[in-house]
């Protein structure tokens, strides 16, 4: 029960960040349509890492791999953050914090992902 409540609760806030990817589209396509401020590119930032963080219990990675989706939802929950915040000093390194989150998650699935060819 509780499993299907944090997927369906992962799934609606997915959705949601989904829409607000489809507004900031809109936004660039058609300047003025939409307000242009930070909190349209904070949300679905925002949406989508809490809905990966509420995944994480209903599929029950191991410890590692629950390390890395907590390391890469905490990089989007981080960028949207720093996207309500005043451009200063400290939003420059958080910023930078979030480019080192995403380099060492993506370098983690490249160095342990298994290679198609057999012996490599």
């Amino acid at each position: 029960m509780l499993n299907r409540l944090l997927r369906w609760t992962s799934y609606i806030l997915a959705t949601l960040a989904l829409a607000g990817g489809a507004a900031l589209f809109l936004s660039a396509a058609k300047p003025g349509v939409l307000s242009d401020s930070s909190a349209l590119s904070a949300v679905p930032l925002l949406l989508v890492g809490a809905s990966f963080l509420v995944l994480q219990p209903a599929l029950r990675p191991g410890a590692l791999e629950w390390v890395k989706n907590v390391l890469l939802a905490g990089a989007f929950l981080l960028w949207g953050f720093i996207q309500l915040m005043p451009q200063n000093a400290l939003s420059a390194r958080l910023g930078n914090v979030v480019i080192a989150l995403y380099v060492v998650d993506l370098a983690w699935i490249i160095f342990v992902a298994k290679s198609p060819v057999k012996g490599t």
